[in-house]
């Protein structure tokens, strides 16, 4: 039975069918290692840029936008993280003038100090309490506050820029697998009060 399944093969149609079943491998392994690199290279990029916030105050209302921090090492250098706040997007705009406030809520995960810049001021941190709670959890918070209003009239399409500034300090660098891998989450709550 064997010799004439052997000689119902064509050893020219074998060759051809082996070529083509091995070059199909070798591309699929291909293309699946190709998406792999690009997908590791992407989330190593994406890890070392400092995200922008844009808060658009139209109401009376609050927001709440995040940061992921991640991919961070201990260093000299701050990280800074920009957001803005506005009383108006595209055309519309607030028909009151409005305040309002910023917390900064972070899960502690990390080691980290935090100021917050207004403007091009950079010497003047406006965070004016540090504070750290638990929740039911057992889940450990810090809710840095800025206890100044900032006040925006309805009239004037009005920016208030501001940086967060992060330092991962130095200090930490002696413990280098303590701390690999962990992302702390930094929530940034912005609450809008109509001016009575």
């Amino acid at each position: 039975m064997f010799k004439n399944i052997a000689t119902s093969f064509d050893k020219r149609d074998f060759s051809l069918y082996l070529f083509f079943s091995l070059a199909l491998l070798v591309t699929l392994f291909s293309i699946r290692s190709l998406n792999f690199t690009q997908a590791r290279y992407e989330s190593s990029a994406l890890s070392t840029v400092s995200p922008n916030l844009a808060f658009f105050v139209v109401g009376v209302e609050s927001s709440t936008g995040q940061i992921k921090l991640e991919g961070m090492v201990p260093r000299a250098n701050p990280y800074l993280y920009t957001f803005s706040v506005s009383n108006f997007s595209g055309t519309e705009r607030a028909n009151v003038d409005l305040t309002y406030s910023i917390e900064i809520i972070t899960t502690t995960n990390m080691p980290l100090n935090f100021r917050i810049f207004k403007g091009n001021n950079n010497t003047d941190n406006e965070i004016d309490t540090d504070t750290t709670t638990t929740d039911v959890n057992g889940v450990y918070y810090r809710h840095l506050v800025i206890n100044d209003v900032s006040s925006m009239p309805f009239n004037t399409p009005t920016t208030d820029n501001y940086t967060l500034w992060v330092e991962y300090p130095t200090s930490n660098a002696a413990y280098p697998a303590e701390y690999a891998g962990i992302i702390d989450l930094v929530d940034i709550k912005i609450n809008a009060e109509q001016v009575v």
